[in-house]
């Protein structure tokens, strides 16, 4: 008996603290949309919102995280149309899942499932819209691996990924892929993000090697209270994957640039343009074009958005775009080169 109650005491005591170090959150966004694709139920390029004329739910996501000076983790559980669409249906229901250990000061390697480091776009609650450019919608999204991250000082960051493959969880081939980002805080008002991945991302059912190389470069600027920018350029080419040559090599080029304006402290105005040029399909595959020629996507589009936001964590928020391929291209409804959505959502974070 004497022996267990100093047992009991200490097992209360890091009951705790880990109590202590234990946080939980939660996300929710529900939406209806609409476009001109009267023919499609499941929208075409559907990253956000994938289902037209119908009230659904995009995701409603729960995170559990752990966070001490020299241990780390993080799990998130999902479910909606997001993760039903973009994510691999046997593992639809993790977003995250994740652990950390820091060896030294400002110094630690991650290993698990995550959200990519790639991009400027993020889940509708993070973002200034309610849809991904098209450049974002063909970044990856989700990754599996291992990551080191170094703080070098308050302005210089770094961190290298070694991952199964690009928007993977279960490796495709016998290659794995790296990634790098380094980000520099110039100034509280001026951020720069560089990131990138290389590997082969060729299935190993396909024995040719293709080295395939996104680079990936983002600016934040907010040179007022009220304005908010941020600009998004990738550049990416795949070996062996011209349509007209397939020992040459292909190349990728999108950029987005968006802009919120804050009119009140509840109320906001968003604009984005965006442009994405994949001649050879390598991401986005190929398509027929009205002359039969094989061909890429070749894309932009403008979108406007205004968001109102009752408290901090909860928005409203009305959004259209309009997206415009070449002319030649004709993909979308009654034979049309261009196609005209209409988004309204609503989310809160907890």
């Amino acid at each position: 008996m004497v022996l267990s109650k100093p047992f009991t005491a200490i097992a209360q005591e890091d009951d705790k603290t880990i109590l202590k170090n234990l946080t939980v959150s939660g996300y929710i966004d529900a939406y209806y949309a609409w476009d001109t694709d009267k023919d499609k139920i499941l929208r075409q390029f559907p990253a956000f919102e994938p289902y037209r004329d119908q009230f659904k739910l995009n995701i409603a996501a729960v995170s559990l995280n752990y966070s001490t000076e020299k241990i780390r983790g993080k799990a998130t559980i999902q479910y909606g149309d997001i993760p039903k669409v973009l994510y691999p249906s046997d593992q639809q229901y993790i977003q995250e899942a994740n652990v950390g250990f820091s060896p030294c000061k400002n110094l630690w390697f991650d290993i698990g499932y995550f959200i990519t480091h790639i991009g400027s776009e993020g889940l509708p609650i993070n973002n200034f819209f309610s849809s991904y450019a098209m450049g974002s919608y063909y970044e990856p999204l989700y990754q599996s691996g291992i990551k080191m991250s170094y703080d070098f000082c308050d302005k210089f960051s770094g961190s290298l990924h070694f991952i199964n493959g690009y928007n993977l969880l279960d490796d495709n081939n016998r290659n794995k892929s790296f990634g790098l980002q380094l980000t520099y805080k110039a100034t509280d008002k001026l951020s720069i993000v560089y990131n990138n991945i290389i590997g082969n991302e060729i299935p190993s059912s396909e024995i040719e090697f293709k080295l395939r190389f996104l680079n990936n470069l983002i600016t934040y600027y907010s040179p007022t209270e009220k304005l908010d920018f941020i600009l998004g350029i990738d550049f990416a080419t795949q070996e062996k994957s011209k349509i007209s040559d397939w020992t040459a090599s292909a190349s990728v080029f999108s950029i987005m640039f968006s802009g919120r304006y804050k009119i009140t402290p509840k109320f906001f105005f968003s604009l984005r343009g965006e442009y994405f040029n994949d001649a050879e399909g390598f991401l986005s595959g190929n398509y027929i074009d009205e002359n039969g020629k094989i061909t890429g996507l070749n894309i932009w589009g403008i979108t406007g958005a205004f968001e109102y936001r009752p408290v901090e964590n909860c928005y409203v928020r009305l959004e259209s775009r309009l997206l415009s391929a070449d002319s030649k291209l004709k993909i979308f409804y009654d034979n049309s080169n261009t196609r005209t959505e209409v988004t309204l959502n609503s989310g809160i974070q907890f």
